[in-house]
């Protein structure tokens, strides 16, 4: 175990809307854990349940919890409230800061077992790195549904050295990640083209410092109605063949986020020397996909080597983007 750390150093940030049903929950399975040098920064985004009482019940009984005002300008969607989250965490002095939904339930060890494994990733040179798991899903009730979330979506994030796969496919869940101070500095402020914040950082941790898959399943991934994004199997993206034409139009608009966060990204790490220059090439030919002819899209999609590593989601991906219509230069 890790000596203790100054509590600013170890940050969780907690962002949470509606989510008064199961928070006492999740807040409790952080004051159990087995590391207690950590603080909460929790924004509420203008929740219509209890939620607000909830916090600012625990925040008035553990110091170690803080409740931050809501963003201005109304409701925020959560990678707006997380960007918030995570540059406060940062000007407040976190050196190493987790992502925290109000509506799991943390393993015990959670927080010593990635602390221990994202102190190792990044190394003596502490440049950026992110560290993640795998999560085990469960029901309203906390009854299990799939034992891997990884399983479920088909997901096999265990190749780092293969980071352009990340720009089609987000394979980091947000309250399965850790982070340095060295990757939020790079990565902060989130652009309006992220899709997510989770999605972004891994983007950062991939391609210019340090991205690790690590085992263990960490937390309980509660699924009921009200989740933003929640655990889809795989096989929920296949029926884009079969469904009709506004689905696949569904997916030929999320596909386009893709590459508006692509192109985002690319522009933010052009002065980064720290990106190789054939992840660089890749990341530059997922850009203009959707402006090349259909017939050199096949090559520039081998290029770019992005598969996701299951075959079915593959074809998927080619027929998409040979049949993609031309977006004008």
């Amino acid at each position: 175990m890790f000596e203790a750390l100054n509590p600013k150093a170890l940050t969780i940030v907690l962002a949470t809307r509606n989510g008064g049903k199961f928070l006492s929950a999740q807040l409790d399975s952080l004051l159990g854990q087995s590391r207690a040098d950590w603080t909460l920064l929790a924004r509420d985004d203008h929740s219509s349940d209890d939620t607000l009482k909830v916090l600012e019940h625990y925040a008035s009984q553990d110091e170690r919890i803080s409740i931050l005002p809501p963003l201005t300008g109304g409701e925020s969607n959560a990678a707006e409230n997380f960007s918030g989250l995570l540059k406060c965490a940062l000007d407040r002095g976190a050196e190493y800061v987790f992502c925290c939904d109000q509506d799991d339930v943390w393993a015990p060890n959670k927080l010593d077992s990635m602390m221990a494994e994202l102190q190792s990733a990044e190394g003596p040179g502490r440049g950026p790195c992110l560290v993640h798991h795998d999560l085990r899903v469960v029901d309203e009730s906390l009854k299990m549904i799939a034992p891997s979330l990884w399983g479920l979506m088909a997901l096999r994030p265990d190749n780092e050295i293969s980071p352009q796969r990340l720009l089609s496919r987000n394979e980091v869940t947000g309250c399965a990640l850790a982070c340095n101070k060295a990757l939020l500095e790079v990565a902060l402020p989130l652009p309006s083209e992220a899709i997510m914040h989770d999605w972004w950082l891994a983007l950062f941790a991939g391609f210019s410092g340090t991205l690790r898959a690590m085992p263990g399943t960490w937390v309980s991934y509660r699924q009921h109605g009200a989740n933003v994004i929640g655990a889809k199997s795989y096989r929920s993206g296949l029926r884009q063949l079969h469904n009709g034409l506004s689905t696949w139009q569904a997916g030929n608009t999320e596909f386009l986020e893709t590459v508006k966060q692509a192109r985002a990204f690319r522009t933010v790490v052009a002065s980064v020397d720290a990106v190789d220059a054939n992840h660089r090439l890749a990341l530059e030919c997922y850009c203009e996909l959707p402006r090349m002819r259909r017939r050199q899209r096949m090559r520039a999609l081998w290029r770019c080597a992005v598969w996701r590593r299951n075959l079915l989601l593959d074809i998927v991906l080619v027929i998409r983007v040979i049949l993609l219509p031309r977006e004008p230069m």
